[in-house]
Parts: C-alpha cells; sequence; structure tokens
C-alpha cells in the first residue's frame, strides 16, 4: 500500500512558495507529487552538470580575494571600511583573512561568487580613504591653481577651508598632501569651477585681478570642467557628488539655451 503523500503550504511570514517547485519541497517540506516531482528533476539535472563538469556551485577560490584585501589593507582600508563600501558583512572578510579561531577552523579556502565580485570590485580612491592617508597632490594642486584663476587666490581658498595659510600654500610644492585636504580642495573645486569670483569693492576688485594675472604669470591653466581623476572615482560613487555635478551641468546647458 502505498503511503499518502504529506502536502504542506508555505508557511513563511513573508514568502511565498508555490507548489511543483523544489523550494517547496526543501523549505517547506511538502511531499505532493508536483513538488516531488520539481525536485527530483532538479537533483537529476545537478547530478548531469556534475559529471559533464559544467555544475556552478556558486563558490571561488578565495585566494585572489584575500590578496586583494591585503593589499587594500596597505593602502589604509581596514576590514570594516572594505565590508561596508563592499556591502558585505565584516565576519565573512575576517573569516577569508583569519578563519574562525572559535571553531579553530583556517582562512576560507573557497568565498561566494557574489561576495567575490563584490569585494574585488572596491578600489582605492580618494571618497573612501581614510583622512590621514597621504595621496599624490597633483590633482589637488590643479585644482587649486584652476580656482586662482578663476580670481580665488591660495590665501582665500585656505581661508575658506580653515586651513592656516603658511601651510595651506606650502600644499603646491609638496608631492603629497593628506585625503582630507584633497578632499576639501575637491569639493570646494567643484563648487567654484564655474563661477569666477565677483568683486564686493573694489578693494576686492584689485585682489582679484592680482591672483589673475600672478596666476597666469606663472602658466596656471583652468582644468576641464568638470574633472575627476579616475583614481578619484569611486567603485562605488559617491551619490552626493553624483548628484551635483549632474544638477550642475543641467543649469548650465539652461544658462546656454
Amino acid at each position: 500500500m502505498t503511503a499518502e503523500r504529506i502536502k504542506r503550504d508555505c508557511q513563511c511570514a513573508r514568502a511565498n512558495h508555490q507548489h511543483g517547485t523544489p523550494t517547496a519541497y526543501v523549505v517547506d517540506k511538502c511531499r505532493c507529487t508536483p513538488c516531488t516531482k520539481a525536485n527530483t528533476l532538479r537533483e537529476r539535472e545537478r547530478e548531469a552538470a556534475k559529471a559533464a563538469g559544467t555544475y556552478d556551485v556558486g563558490r571561488v577560490d578565495a585566494g585572489p580575494v584575500r590578496d586583494h584585501i591585503l593589499a587594500l589593507g596597505k593602502r589604509g582600508y581596514g576590514l570594516k571600511i572594505i565590508a561596508r563600501i563592499a556591502g558585505v558583512s565584516n565576519a565573512t572578510l575576517g573569516k577569508i583573512i583569519y578563519g574562525d579561531p572559535s571553531r579553530n577552523t583556517p582562512p576560507r579556502a573557497r568565498v561566494e561568487t557574489r561576495v567575490a565580485d563584490r569585494v574585488l570590485a572596491v578600489k582605492p580612491s580618494l571618497t573612501t580613504v581614510g583622512k590621514t592617508i597621504r595621496v599624490k597632490a597633483e590633482p589637488t594642486q590643479a585644482r587649486v591653481k584652476t580656482l586662482a584663476c578663476l580670481g580665488y587666490s591660495v590665501g582665500w581658498q585656505g581661508r575658506r577651508l580653515g586651513r592656516e595659510h603658511s601651510n595651506f600654500s606650502l600644499l603646491l610644492d609638496r608631492e603629497y598632501c593628506n585625503a582630507e585636504t584633497a578632499r576639501a580642495v575637491r569639493d570646494l573645486y567643484l563648487l567654484l569651477w564655474d563661477k569666477p569670483r565677483l568683486p564686493a569693492n573694489r578693494h576686492e576688485a584689485a585682489a582679484i585681478s592680482r591672483t589673475i594675472n600672478r596666476a597666469a604669470a606663472a602658466g596656471w591653466e583652468q582644468l576641464p570642467p568638470p574633472h575627476l581623476s579616475s583614481s578619484e572615482a569611486p567603485i562605488n560613487p559617491d551619490k552626493s557628488i553624483d548628484h551635483f555635478l549632474q544638477e550642475r551641468m543641467k543649469r548650465q546647458m539652461r544658462r546656454r539655451a
């Protein structure tokens, strides 16, 4: 005598598993004929793919992921920062690097494809790096010079950013600067790149003329607007900057029209 098949409907609070699917068979433990047939078919297809060597287990070698995490660490990125940018858990990255000491397991040999793709997509960028990390000063210097061509003196920029003039002016002679300063200058540049400084009185008018003349005599040139180098454009774009640029370009087009 054939045992009666047990039929169970989905009891999940949010999901709505349907009969005739492998999910209903496994999760809901439904043994109705449609669910049983669907699960049997999936198992047969899985075994056939394994025999043919085409079965995707959804995991890849963790070595390249681990190397990438360590390389990012040398650029000032801790596990928490990498996890936040990649959108994965900090615990997952910890197990890739250190293993699981509580279970006495070594670093993971394999990792989910989704996790690997997200972590490998994280690249060093000015937007995400720690504020004390040293970065190349050349892009920052170019922005300072661009603003000077528009009448904003180096001293004016320093005061606007809350920096002492003596320290800020040294930026133009240095090979490196910290990321905090580079970000501050970048944001100021994005705010003013299409706004030549307007004088409020004759004294400011004279100061603006001196600044523009000195910039011209020094051979300083304006960057093509707007300018963000590839090393500063994050793999996970800073939405506020993207939004700012898009809106600014729209206003420019409307004014020109």
